[in-house]
């Protein structure tokens, strides 16, 4: 990487992804770029999209059940619907 007179050599940087404290531009720059920082990005991006579809299909499950009970699910008599109620 070319010398920059701009850059400052003391910066101090935390990247949450990694958990690491990075000392200065240009490691920084390196380090955003880097193979074990991308990987831990896109793991944290995996686990995010995994919640929110975990969140998702939760919220959604008591009103399917509860429109089950209230139509009746294939296969059940009325006996079983008459108690279910």
């Amino acid at each position: 990487m070319p010398y920059d007179e701009n850059e400052n050599k003391r910066s101090y940087h935390m990247c949450d992804c990694c958990d690491r404290i990075i000392i200065g531009d240009r490691e920084w720059a390196a380090h955003i770029k880097s193979k074990s920082h991308l990987h831990q990005l896109k793991k944290k991006r995996r686990l995010e999209s995994n919640a929110v579809n975990a969140r998702e299909s939760q919220s959604i499950s008591p009103d399917c059940d509860r429109e089950l009970k209230e139509k009746g699910c294939p296969g059940q008599n009325d006996a079983e619907l008459i108690c279910s109620t």
